[in-house]
């Protein structure tokens, strides 16, 4: 009878934490559906999105096993979220390609060609034991020579004394039309850490630039003749959401107390600039006289503000035409889809995407786009 008694209030209990999980759950729904709210409160809340999923999951499976009619609630839950669930997870047992392409674009952020290893220490900096060059070749390689009518890089590195880094010469051979962020005096030449470039294999015949200091951040915007018809580019690469978990422990695995509340302010000071840089990324796209396609680095997931207003505007190459779940990110935290490619359904066609992770030198994979014009 005691025992009876303990494991009913333990079930009672424990519905209770179900049911307060429920409302913070319709909490987070409301905010990712809606992307509505700025505030970084609203930014941390968003960011939890994965976990609320992976929490009501929890709920469905305890309760099945259970065979308790209590699952319901975590299932219906699970449910509501049925309308954004390509953002996680695009199934898909077919080729979807239909249709011409007219226009490819690569994206991709390069982390400055490694240029720090390949020299063996950035400037400024003492150097390490060795020098590692095999990222900066690889980045190098697959920025030349994969084929592509437009490519977008971010976090673009020039030097024209070194092969790997002379990427301006290098790239303008098969994409002769280009433009790159003007990010420092003396970048009118090309020279170091660019930030932005555009390059083209038709010609580019109007640029516009907006540069944010922080680690070279900003908007390039193109507007490109492809086969008579005039497309804008938008390539762009958001505030960093400053997350450096590798620094977040110490040599014995332990919290590093001090660069955990670094990480929470940056990732803070991140979701409100995102938001007022997002803000004016939208500006651009409702003034565009032409068709507009949007590719970089949103540096952040796709459950935030940032995504959810660019939502409401263009539609997202991954959702459409992507496959998995489309992972982004290739260092710690590698489950992470934060580069992104958008275009304006009314006048393109996504006939294929892809996420390139058999390109594993950059801390990025690149990502891939086909397009129509209709």
């Amino acid at each position: 009878m005691f025992l009876k008694a303990v494991a009913n209030f333990v079930r009672k209990f424990f519905f209770l934490i179900n049911i307060l999980f429920a409302l913070y759950s319709l909490l987070v729904y409301q905010l990712v559906f809606s992307a509505n709210i700025q505030h970084w409160i609203g930014g941390f809340l968003m960011l939890s999105f994965p976990l609320v999923l992976l929490g009501n999951l929890f709920f469905v499976i305890f309760w099945t096993l259970g065979r308790s009619f209590k699952a319901l609630l975590s299932l219906a839950l699970l449910l509501m979220t049925w309308s954004i669930k390509d953002r996680t997870l695009k199934l898909g047992l077919k080729d979807r390609a239909e249709g011409r392409a007219d226009v490819s674009l690569l994206s991709y952020n390069i982390m400055y060609a490694d240029y720090g290893n390949y020299l063996g220490h950035a400037p400024g900096k003492a150097a390490p034991a060795r020098n590692d060059d095999e990222a900066a070749k690889g980045i190098s390689e697959t920025a030349v020579s994969f084929q592509a009518d437009i490519k977008c890089f971010q976090e673009f590195y020039n030097d024209e004394k070194i092969f790997e880094f002379d990427l301006i010469r290098r790239t303008a051979v098969k994409n002769p039309y280009y433009v790159y962020m003007h990010s420092e005096k003396g970048n009118d030449r090309g020279k170091g850490a660019i930030g932005l470039a555009t390059f083209s294999r038709y010609p580019i015949i109007r640029k516009e630039e907006m540069y944010w200091p922080t680690n070279n951040n900003g908007l390039l915007a193109t507007d490109i003749v492809v086969n008579g018809d005039t497309i804008r580019v938008i390539n762009f690469q958001l505030k960093s959401m400053g997350i450096r978990v590798n620094k977040m422990f110490d040599g014995s695995h332990k919290l590093n107390k001090k660069e955990t509340r670094t990480v929470l302010s940056q990732l803070k000071n991140g979701f409100s600039e995102r938001g007022n840089e997002v803000g004016i990324l939208e500006t651009w796209i409702s003034r565009s006289p032409y068709p507009v396609i949007v590719a970089g680095d949103l540096n952040e997931l796709p459950y935030g503000y940032a995504y959810g207003k660019l939502r409401r505007l263009l539609d997202n190459s991954f959702e459409e035409a992507g496959r998995g779940f489309g992972f982004t990110y290739h260092k710690i935290l590698s489950f992470l889809r934060i580069d992104n490619q958008f275009y304006d359904p009314k006048r393109f066609k996504v006939v294929r995407f892809n996420t390139l992770h058999e390109f594993k030198y950059s801390d990025h994979y690149p990502i891939y786009g086909e397009y129509e014009i209709r």
